[in-house]
């Protein structure tokens, strides 16, 4: 049965620990912060109260990009020990994020081809990669791991992608998704193949057409090197980027650039001003790339986007998608994450009051974000800082 309170987080990145020379670390990692977790557990059971609390995560609950699947796993593990010796968690709602959308391709799988093999069934007829109802469905990969290593796990576990629904007390609607596919390239990708793909939703033409996309980025790519994520090619460019002028990857551009323009191309440039110049054109084109500008100290609002520009893709987003229309909504409570900037936003012309979850991921270069959740009980929402 469904809780009526909800402890609703985005952006965990659990794995991350500062290892490797990357100085982020997920803030819910008890390895790295393990009292920060005691106080986040301690303010879940304050608002629980002794009843049952939903945990919903609006995406990048793991890791599994630039971090090891083992530490991302461990450390969940770790944080639902933590809550479940302070509150009673009844239930975990998880709606992928880019981070850790190769999860939602292993239920896939999982659901639509091994499992129908393993018992003896032939595969489901149409496509494999399907996105979830709107109510999400069973997730059967985690539940057995958390089984064997926690007292009284969560009755049941629930993956969403690419949004997730309930209804509310007063006929108020919970709306989640986790915010990649209305931003940046994902929601221009999405944007330039819609037209070829009339006649489908928006949510399902975003979430079908981005996983190859996101999967050579995110898996593929994190896999080039010893193993998933850690050391695979992606994290050791994103670490490299993170030292900007100190980096390896300067000199390597460098050197490119001298073969490139060996005597330069403006007419009597001052030494090596030019190719300087071009250098460091290109490092910013891959810093931006990556979305970790590594040349100058930046704030948590040059990550993706600023919050103008998010919001603005959050209200195209909703007018597009189904099932929620701005237009012509009942009342309605957004969450989503992403750009790990926490915001509170009700849109204009509507009963929509949207909320960006923040992060639990501390950035190089970026302000330290601020801790917290959002608390639910039946349509009310508030924000619980943990200090």
């Amino acid at each position: 049965m469904s809780s009526n309170k909800i402890v609703a987080i985005s952006d965990l990145h659990l794995g991350q620990t500062g290892a490797d020379g990357l100085g982020q670390y997920s803030l819910l990692s008890t390895r790295a912060t393990p009292n920060l977790v005691a106080r986040f557990a301690d303010a879940v059971a304050a608002f629980a109260g002794g009843d049952p609390v939903t945990l919903l995560v609006a995406g990048d609950l793991l890791d599994l990009s630039l971090a090891y699947a083992g530490d991302a796993i461990g450390d969940f593990l770790e944080l639902v020990q933590a809550l479940r010796r302070s509150a009673r968690i009844d239930e975990l709602i998880y709606v992928i994020g880019n981070h850790d959308h190769h999860l939602w391709s292993l239920h896939c799988e999982d659901k639509r081809l091994l499992g129908p093999l393993r018992a003896g069934r032939p595969p489901e007829p149409g496509a494999q990669y399907r996105i979830t109802p709107p109510a999400g469905e069973r997730f059967s990969i985690l539940p057995p791991l958390t089984s064997g290593n926690v007292t009284a796990p969560p009755t049941s576990i629930t993956i969403a992608y690419p949004s997730y629904t309930r209804d509310l007390a007063g006929g108020t609607l919970l709306y989640v998704t986790h915010g990649h596919l209305f931003s940046g390239l994902y929601a221009e990708l999405s944007g330039l193949l819609a037209d070829k793909l009339a006649g489908l939703p928006h949510d399902r033409v975003a979430a079908t057409v981005n996983p190859p996309l996101i999967e050579l980025i995110y898996w593929h790519l994190g896999e080039i090197g010893e193993g998933l994520g850690a050391d695979g090619l992606v994290e050791q460019i994103y670490t490299d980027l993170q030292r900007g002028r100190d980096g390896r990857l300067r000199p390597i551009i460098a050197r490119v650039v001298d073969q490139l323009l060996p005597h330069g191309v403006l007419w009597r440039a001052i030494g090596g001003l030019e190719r300087r110049i071009v250098v460091d054109e290109v490092m910013r084109v891959i810093g931006k790339a990556l979305e970790s500008p590594p040349l100058k100290s930046v704030t948590s609002a040059d990550r993706h986007a600023d919050v103008e520009t998010t919001r603005a893709g959050l209200v195209a987003w909703l007018a597009a998608a189904q099932p929620l229309r701005v237009a012509a909504t009942p009342d309605a409570i957004v969450l989503y994450g992403h750009t790990h900037v926490r915001d509170d936003y009700v849109i204009p012309d509507s009963r929509v009051h949207s909320y960006n979850l923040g992060t639990w991921l501390v950035e190089p270069n970026h302000d330290a974000p601020k801790t917290g959740f959002l608390a639910i009980n039946g349509a009310d929402a508030r924000w619980v800082d943990v200090s």
